[in-house]
Parts: structure tokens; sequence; C-alpha cells
């Protein structure tokens, strides 16, 4: 018995994916996409994200922040963003952050 015999027959008449196609493009070095969603990994901030991470289940509301929060998000993270974007020279408050 070989893996076609264990296949749909409807999946012989499956199409390649348009999407999956143009996102083997990216893997080219002299390709620049300006697509939606895919940014630069470079400017991802990985080392805050890492910091964050560690501070926020490193510490005494680990388990708080894996549970589910109301629909605007976890209030303390939102006031930290709130006054976070203060120094920014961004005026909001905690009301005006959603996550």
């Amino acid at each position: 018995m070989t893996l076609l015999n264990l296949l749909a027959s409807r999946s012989s008449r499956m199409k390649a994916s348009e999407i999956r196609e143009l996102l083997k493009l990216l893997d080219q070095p002299d390709i620049i996409s300006f697509a939606g969603g895919i940014p630069d990994p470079s400017l991802f901030p990985a080392q805050a994200i890492g910091d964050a991470y560690q501070a926020v289940l490193g510490g005494k509301e680990a388990g708080t922040a894996l549970q589910y929060q109301v629909s605007e998000g976890y209030l303390p993270l939102r006031k930290w963003l709130a006054a976070h974007m203060g120094k920014l020279g961004v005026q909001c408050d905690e009301g005006n952050i959603f996550i």
C-alpha cells in the first residue's frame, strides 16, 4: 500500500496555494517584500520582548497574566503602556488602549 492509497481521492484535485507560492519568494535575497504582515525580522525588539516576558512570568502576577482577561486587555499592562506612551509624547490613558 502506498501513501497515495491513504489519501482521499479529492486531494488529487487540490491546487497549490497562490499565497504559499508568493511566500516562497521571500526567501530570495534579492526580493524586497512590501507585503503586509511580514515586516523585516531585524526590526523586532526581541530583547525588549524577552525582558517583558521574563518580568511578567517571573513575577507574582504570572498566573493572572496567563488567564483570560476583559476584552480591552489586562488593566495593569494598559496603564503601563499609557505611561510609556506619555514618555514618548503621546497623551493617552488606559481607556485609549486595547490589547
